[in-house]
């Protein structure tokens, strides 16, 4: 063997193929692959609830527990998020 080349001469000699690849479609593939039990890896798609309407912002407050308790129980009672049943008991009060 020489230092010259360490045995890589033969590299140079490889050409690329001037063949496009054939087009295949995804489905194609996909059913091809569940044939064979492959499982797609794409992420599930994320479920998403209905965009608000207007921004939002944080509140954090600190109510007794018996406050709480009555708000939370409203907001499960009513099927209302925290910020739905706060503007709920606002509008009520006419605030």
């Amino acid at each position: 063997m020489t230092g010259k080349n360490l045995g890589f001469g033969k590299l140079a000699d490889i050409k690329p193929d001037t063949e496009s690849e054939p087009v295949i479609s995804d489905r194609k593939i996909d059913e091809i692959g569940e044939r064979h039990g492959f499982i797609a890896r794409e992420p599930a798609q994320k479920l998403s609830r209905r965009k608000p309407a207007e921004p939002s912002a944080n509140l954090n407050i600190r109510p007794s527990i018996t406050t709480f308790n009555r708000f939370l129980q409203f907001c499960e009672r009513n099927r209302m998020s925290y910020p739905e049943g706060l503007k709920e008991l606002m509008d009520r009060a006419g605030v």
